[in-house]
């Protein structure tokens, strides 16, 4: 069988012949871009090849075209890491704390009486404590460890372990997106943050979108993709458990937050339902779960709690977002965006909350986007017009490689603003443009294979906005605002009732608010009202993780939030339509 591997690297792996490159390269580098899923259509993982001995012969190709027949040496193109936001408020002392220690003083069974060790303890740490048959096991040993004096460590009402002598409980909380992965440690009594740690996520390989990967999963007999998410989880923990400088061993619960999708795959349950109407979640309650069943090395007894979804396509990351905000949030019309590759949508006053969710596609995210790329070094990610001069901000300074999202809206408000760009997203021609426009910017309107292309820069060679790249932000930027737009029409209220607009996410963090009202994406009348609230979800399956009361309120929100269907809506295209133009 023909041998590939990555130049740099030491690791290599054997595939049968014919085998795409992309499948090959998978299971080397995790980290390797297909937003289109192997389709063919982004050419994002465009690779350099020489065969294996014969570094003169090279050539450029897609790895998920190209058909594996000889041993190779594959070069990957450079990735920038790029900026994930990890930011919440933080600080959160729990009122009840999920995982709590106690002290316990348990009597010994005097002679001649009947009681068990577990009847003992249960009454030295209360009736109403839960004591798993995994934990009685060794009881008698542990309580003679300690001199029946010992420190309890408790899960909600279950015992997980007794201990000789009172240190650290540790919780995590995880926020699983599409695009990454971020981990927090926390002292679970203090509610102290003790670290955190974050990852592009993996299955990305697999494509960019939560559409590709549910394809890709319906037909995955390995379970590749649950058992990616499950490894990069248990790898982030024994990175904070490092960080902090505690035992994995101490750490005794996980609370899980992620879109209805990412939830499915974690879970090792089946995301087809999400594939065909009425596109339904197959698993909505909150989950709890033993740690070790889902691969992660933390207690024995640590427990495993998944945040109940809203539906199909809003999911636990939704809910814990809604946890994190103040309880006065919701006094007046609020509108909370989270907005993706999957923008989520709550509008909602009182006790009436409103969701929804629009496939806003991967363009806010870089990909499908011809010179499109994350937020990492190298990427414009913002433009500016100053006396008419484009000014363009490049992460880490230095020549741009490409442009993430934020950027592309920018870009696209800017070029609207000197008339390159008509309302309908045509780029007009440089005819037809003003004088003082055409003397400055004529040049950079060039073609790009066979497509109308505008240079961020003077220099030819340098990135570029073509007209497909436009269309694609129409899209997405149409999705949002139809979202918008039904979920004020089923509240029965006008877009400039709505006295807050809370940006959740990376994305909504590093978005401007005056771009993205410019572009039609946000109705112009929030402008002055718009605020980003940080990695939001994060911040809810934190305080989840801390707070008892909070955990099993989720449940409750998760059910009493009306969603409102728009893929099976004839209003939703209708408005979509007319939403297209900037």
């Amino acid at each position: 069988m023909p041998s590939i591997a990555i130049k740099g690297q030491e690791r290599s792996v054997q595939v049968p012949k014919g085998t795409k490159l992309l499948e090959a390269l998978r299971s080397l580098d995790p980290g390797i871009e297909a937003p289109c899923g192997g389709q063919g259509r982004c050419g994002k993982c465009r690779v350099l090849i020489e065969d294996s001995g014969v570094s003169s012969v090279r050539k450029e190709v897609l790895a998920c075209q190209y058909e594996v027949e000889k041993d190779l040496l594959v070069a990957l193109p450079s990735r920038g890491f790029g900026r994930i936001l990890e930011g919440g408020k933080g600080g959160h002392t729990p009122v009840r704390p999920v995982v709590r220690s106690v002290e316990a003083s348990v009597p010994r069974c005097p002679l001649g009486e009947a009681s068990s060790d577990c009847a003992r303890v249960k009454e030295a740490l209360g009736r109403a404590v839960r004591i798993p048959l995994t934990v009685a096991r060794d009881l008698p040993e542990r309580l003679e460890a300690c001199a029946y004096r010992g420190n309890a460590v408790l899960c909600m009402d279950t015992l997980a372990a007794i201990r000789a002598e009172k240190k650290i409980c540790c919780v995590l909380a995880c926020d699983i997106g599409t695009t990454t992965i971020v981990s927090y440690l926390l002292d679970a009594e203090s509610g102290e943050q003790l670290a955190v740690s974050s990852r592009w996520n993996p299955q990305a390989a697999y494509g960019a979108d939560v559409i590709s990967r549910c394809e890709y999963a319906k037909n995955d007999q390995e379970g590749s993709l649950t058992s990616l998410i499950q490894k990069t989880l248990n790898e982030l923990a024994l990175e904070n458990a490092g960080k902090a400088h505690v035992a994995p061993e101490d750490i005794y619960l996980a609370v899980v937050a992620g879109n209805t999708c990412m939830h499915h795959l974690f879970l090792g349950v089946s995301p087809s339902s999400l594939l065909k109407a009425p596109y339904n979640a197959a698993v909505d309650e909150l989950q709890w779960l033993r740690a070790s069943d889902l691969g992660l090395c933390l207690h024995p007894e640590a427990q495993v709690c998944v945040l109940p979804v809203i539906a199909g396509f809003v999911g636990g990351d939704t809910v814990g977002v809604l946890l994190s905000l103040p309880e006065d949030t919701f006094d007046e019309w609020t509108l909370v965006l989270d907005i993706g590759t999957n923008g989520e949508l709550v509008l909602g006053k009182g006790e009436r909350l409103f969701t929804c969710s629009t496939a806003a596609g991967p363009a806010f995210e870089g990909a499908k986007i011809t010179c499109g790329m994350r937020g990492a070094e190298g990427a414009v990610d913002h433009v500016t017009l100053d006396q008419r001069e484009l000014r363009i901000s490049v992460i880490g300074g230095g020549t741009p490689a490409g442009i993430c999202g934020s950027g592309l809206i920018d870009l696209i408000c800017c070029l609207r603003e000197l008339g390159i760009l008509l309302d309908n997203g045509r780029m007009e021609r440089p005819e037809r443009w003003r004088p003082d426009v055409a003397a400055r910017y004529k040049e950079r309107m060039v073609k790009r294979d066979g497509v109308r292309a505008f240079l961020l820069s003077d220099d030819p060679e340098g990135i570029y906005l073509t007209q497909k790249d436009v269309r694609q932000m129409q899209l997405a930027k149409a999705a949002i605002a139809s979202g918008i737009e039904l979920l004020c029409e089923e509240a029965k209220i006008e877009s400039g009732e709505i006295r807050s607009v809370l940006l959740a996410g990376a994305f909504g963090n590093y978005l401007s608010p005056k771009s993205a009202c410019g572009i039609g994406m946000i109705p112009s009348v929030l402008l002055d009202r718009i605020r980003p609230i940080g990695n939001a979800a994060g911040e809810g399956a934190k305080i989840a993780a801390l707070d008892r009361d909070v955990l099993l309120r989720s449940e409750t929100l998760a059910r009493s939030v009306r969603f409102l269907e728009l893929a099976t809506s004839e209003r939703f295209q209708e408005v979509y339509f007319q939403r297209l133009d900037f």
